[in-house]
């Protein structure tokens, strides 16, 4: 499988740069209810909108915090495997300590302190001397074995710190990133309820009024060109009439990011999941230039994507309570940018 990698500088995900909320809480709060059917219909625009960035958002929120939370734990494994080894090397040196005092008191019984007194219990001068060189080289090895010791224990107490802190800085990291997460979900869960009961009162009008929300979901006639792009049209177009889901990636609902990278998986293309990340991959063609297979990315920020069947049509997956369908490029919203995956 293909991958198709960010144009972008790869940076460490740190808490204060978890993905920050584009809809202020505030505007999606109760306000005064359309009167009319074009004032209902833009009000259902304007949430499920607000809705999709919110779901793009929590996209990223939750790959970021998945991302930190596995650094955590791979922080706290670190820090288990240094403070074993700080352990380790305070037990050595505990040991240690201990041999010196067990040898000590040996050496204590085969050469007195007292040099003259060593010579008169020593058999011979040469017995004195040969007890005394042997003091002397455990000594010497005790006191060489000591600094490499103490030296070991001062590293791998370092070590522990060390790690102990990057513990607590991914946990801490972490623990925002949830939060942040936490805070995006209850966030898009209130944009939901609001927008299924402007959907509710949508439903309730007689059919014809919305008809056209529902329009495009027939595949047209459209000449499929080979390779990896004719499989992601086939793909595209298979789904056609599936509804939409929020952070849906198939088979049976999608995204409008999730459909896209479902359809360009199909024909061995992997794509970031948020369209956001999207639309920084591939080659940028501008809008005359759009041809079958390029990905039009919508608003600023990004926020929404669609796959182009030919110049003027699209393939989608708009939004809450409509099914996957075709819609006129320039009718879906202010182009940002347009991709090119691949060129076959």
């Amino acid at each position: 499988m293909r991958k198709l990698g960010l144009r972008s500088c790869c940076v460490v995900v740190l808490a204060a740069s978890v993905f920050p909320l584009l809809v202020p809480a505030a505007s999606a709060g109760a306000d005064d209810a359309p009167t009319t059917v074009a004032g209902l219909v833009g009000r259902y625009v304007d949430l499920s909108r607000q809705a999709e960035r919110v779901n793009e958002q929590l996209l990223k929120a939750q790959e970021q915090a998945t991302a930190l939370r596995q650094q955590a734990v791979a922080a706290d494994a670190a820090f288990r495997a240094a403070d074993d080894s700080w352990k380790q090397a305070v037990r050595q040196a505990e040991q240690l300590v201990a041999d010196r005092r067990e040898r000590a008191a040996l050496l204590r019984t085969m050469v007195p302190a007292n040099s003259v007194a060593a010579v008169l219990n020593s058999g011979s001068q040469d017995e004195f001397a040969s007890a005394s060189i042997l003091a002397g080289l455990v000594h010497d090895a005790d006191d060489a074995v000591q600094a490499a010791t103490a030296q070991t224990l001062a590293q791998t107490s370092q070590a522990r710190e060390a790690a102990e802190r990057q513990q607590a800085a991914a946990e801490k990291a972490a623990a925002a990133a949830t939060a942040t997460e936490n805070q995006v979900s209850a966030q898009r869960a209130d944009l939901d309820k609001r927008v299924a009961q402007v959907r509710a009162a949508l439903n309730a009008l007689p059919p014809d009024a919305v008809s056209l929300m529902q329009g495009g979901t027939v595949a047209p006639s459209v000449t499929v060109p080979p390779g990896a792009v004719g499989t992601a049209l086939r793909f595209a177009l298979a789904q056609l009439g599936k509804p939409y889901e929020w952070g849906g990636t198939g088979p049976f609902a999608y995204d409008c990011s999730g459909l896209v990278q479902a359809a360009y998986g199909a024909a061995g293309v992997r794509l970031p999941r948020v369209a956001a990340d999207q639309a920084l991959v591939g080659q940028r063609v501008a809008r005359a230039d759009v041809r079958a297979g390029d990905l039009l990315y919508f608003y600023q920020p990004v926020q929404h994507v669609a796959l182009a069947l030919d110049h003027n049509q699209a393939i989608q997956a708009a939004t809450f309570g409509e099914p996957v369908k075709i819609s006129p490029i320039d009718s879906i919203g202010p182009i940002a940018v347009i991709r090119r995956l691949v060129t076959n």
